[in-house]
């Protein structure tokens, strides 16, 4: 499988570099009109524009225009980070007055302190409508109660009047943006445009702020005062961000998509059925530069396990689907049924309750009704038995099906088999995961929370964010996924050519974050930072293989001295110490056996007597053999142990059924002693004539 470019993560353009809408000089000419007026009885500007629009990519390049002159401090204020109308009140001030001195302490200290001691005599009183009573919480913050009363008793007017003074010295003003706001709860929002309102006036202050104007005047809206009055009264000048044009955000939606698809091997898309299912299904769902970025990140992993499989048109089109409309995608999930029948039952009682199914599918549709109408036609033809009397029969069915259509139910299935609610779960772990990458600990302690079964595809979905990774995240997550590769599950096979292991799932994470690495030396020095953080022997040495030059194996990110110094230090510690880890060690057997060929005839033996290293041992021993018949339809599997390296391994026959011995008196008679107990009385796997056999 060839890996291509991951698309990028739902996140604002930082500058007009990354400009795709030509939206730069708007927002430049935008902010020198701003910078043009009187600011001397302060200013403040919105940014306008639905969810999803553009809204903080305008700002960021709005900022860029400013910081052109670097007398224009800009602050951010994120309300996001606090909750509650006192909280909101107490850091308004305090954090503005904490990015002015990080600013320039010299030049805003004065305005800092006024800030500070301002936000100190509004916030303990419910000056401010809306706010919660001062003495219904614990008065925590770390200040003198006498100095707080004796500026208590000065009033609000006297701090105002010297933050104003020491406000209109400044040479340019300060601009203090504030975004997101239409996401904060109502009470939030209310809080926030109070404060602004507070300090409007204050000179040389501009408030930029970016917001969903629906949103915003129907959260202030009270008492039958109209939200828009009272906005109209706060915001002086606003900019609304116009809609994308169609032809832009298409060729955005088809430059994501070939992304997607680029480098997958034996990609099945019917290029004549897809403009059919883009305009009808796909592009009426989607409305902004968001929900882009949604749809491809959140189908990139199904096309990519799937595209080679099912027609990559349905799967987009019912992926659309999931994304947007997920009330009506477990609608779908729910009639795979009906949507494939093909049956030949006119008027019967089985078929007035699919007609029902399909007139409540197009009820929770709604005002998307039509779509799913398109959809049945595009993707479910069977199911037009019941929107205009079209009926197919087997002979379709059998096409549908050599076309690996989801018009066939075992197609439908093997999809909904996979993305189902409960990968809708593991995607939102895998988006959870990816948010602790800075912090080995927090990383590690929600991976123990997941569920064992869940870690492999959480982990896998981690590849999505290849791109992004940030480089001090590196030896964190490195870390703390190859020290939990112990705890995922061995499962059965999907398949019999499936290969994939926990330690391949999660080697192929950690050597993409090695990869975001450039720099030689530096890689190197981050693989022995988290080889040291490597609990168990076997992680140790399957982290040393992937890095190193071993043939097949290795990916050479460190260079070959490096790595045949770290192999012997790692077979020297092996031989002098059992493993400190035994219950997790995974992959012992491999890890002794290297040692051991790497040594040859000066390779002396460890003595295996402890219960849990044994247990390891042979566990990382067993395998499966699956053959099949050349006359025969039929796949056997049969377990088996690498008896000879196991051998070579404890130093003969006798001592490896003498461990065996120690693991059935702690143990009892498992199926891992049964098995080795097997081999122990002589038993050796026997080959079929003519097998296919697959380890």
């Amino acid at each position: 499988m060839i890996y291509s470019k991951t698309p990028p993560v739902d996140n604002p353009i930082s500058g007009s570099a990354e400009d795709v809408l030509g939206r730069a000089i708007v927002a430049h000419d935008f902010a020198r009109s701003i910078r043009e007026l009187d600011p001397s009885d302060g200013i403040v500007v919105g940014v306008l524009g639905a969810w999803g629009h553009g809204k903080s990519s305008f700002v960021n390049l709005m900022k860029e225009e400013f910081s052109e002159d670097p007398e224009y401090p800009i602050i951010e204020f994120n309300p996001w980070l606090f909750s509650g109308s006192q909280q909101l009140t107490d850091a308004f001030f305090r954090e503005i007055a904490a990015e002015l001195r990080m600013k320039n302490r010299t030049k805003f200290g004065a305005i800092a302190e006024g800030l500070d001691k301002y936000g100190d005599v509004l916030s303990p009183i419910a000056i401010i409508p809306w706010f919660g009573a001062w003495w219904d919480r614990t008065f925590k913050a770390a200040r003198v109660a006498t100095t707080w009363l004796d500026n208590r008793k000065k009033g609000s007017r006297s701090f105002r009047t010297e933050l104003s003074e020491a406000l209109s010295t400044l040479p340019q003003p300060i601009v203090v943006v504030i975004d997101d706001i239409d996401r904060l709860t109502t009470a939030e929002i209310r809080d926030i445009f109070k404060l602004v309102r507070l300090t409007a006036s204050f000179p040389n202050v501009i408030y930029l702020l970016a917001f969903d104007r629906a949103r915003v005047e129907q959260a202030l809206t009270e008492d039958g005062v109209p939200g828009r009055s009272y906005l109209e009264k706060i915001v002086q000048l606003s900019f609304d961000l116009p809609a994308i044009p169609g032809e832009l955000l298409r060729s955005q939606i088809f430059e994501k998509l070939d992304m997607v698809l680029e480098g997958i091997e034996d990609l099945r898309f019917n290029q004549s059925a897809w403009s059919d299912v883009f305009f009808e299904i796909v592009e009426p769902l989607i409305g902004s530069l968001r929900d882009v970025t949604r749809l491809v990140l959140s189908a990139r992993t199904t096309v990519r396990a799937l595209g080679s499989q099912i027609e990559t048109v349905d799967l987009m089109a019912l992926e659309t689907l999931r994304v947007f409309r997920p009330e009506v995608f477990e609608e779908l999930h729910k009639l795979r049924l009906t949507l494939t029948d093909v049956s030949d039952s006119f008027g019967s009682r089985d078929t007035k309750r699919q007609q029902d199914q399909i007139s409540h599918l197009l009820e929770v549709a709604g005002d998307d009704a039509e779509n799913v109408r398109h959809l049945i036609r595009r993707v479910f033809p069977a199911a037009l038995q019941f929107l205009e009397n079209r009926r197919y029969g087997s002979d379709s069915s059998a096409i549908w099906k050599r076309d690996h259509r989801v018009a066939h139910l075992s197609f439908l299935e093997l999809y909904f088999g996979r993305t189902a609610p409960s990968d809708l779960t593991t995607f939102t772990q895998t988006e959870k995961a990816y948010t602790f990458f800075a912090n080995a600990d927090d990383l590690g302690a929600y991976l123990d929370s997941v569920e064992p079964e869940k870690l492999e595809d959480l982990i896998g979905g981690l590849e999505a964010y290849q791109d992004q990774y940030p480089q001090d995240t590196v030896v964190p997550a490195s870390t703390a996924l190859l020290n939990r590769i112990c705890r995922i599950p061995d499962r059965p096979s999907r398949s019999m050519f499936d290969v994939v292991r926990p330690d391949i799932v999660v080697g192929r994470v950690v050597l993409r974050l090695l990869q975001r690495i450039g720099d030689e030396s530096q890689r190197e020095g981050a693989v022995k930072e988290i080889l040291s953080h490597l609990r168990s022997y076997s992680t140790q040495a399957d982290f040393i293989r992937m890095v190193g030059y071993r043939e097949h194996v290795g990916h050479k990110l460190i260079s070959e001295s490096a790595a045949t110094a770290l192999e012997a230090d790692l077979a020297s510690r092996v031989l002098a110490d059992q493993s400190p880890v035994p219950n997790e060690e995974w992959d012992l057997l491999r890890t002794y056996s290297l040692i051991a060929e790497d040594t040859g005839d000066a390779f002396v033996p460890p003595r295996f007597t402890s219960p849990d290293e044994i247990r390891s041992l042979l566990k990382s021993a067993r395998t499966v053999s699956r053959s099949q018949s050349f006359d025969s339809r039929a796949v056997h599997e049969e377990e088996r142990l690498w008896w000879d390296d196991l051998i070579r391994v404890v130093g003969g026959e006798d001592q490896l059924i003498a461990a065996i011995a120690v693991l059935r008196k702690c143990d009892g008679d498992t199926s891992l002693v049964q098995l080795a107990g097997k081999y122990a009385n002589g038993w050796r796997p026997r080959r079929e004539a003519f097998p296919t056999e697959l380890t």
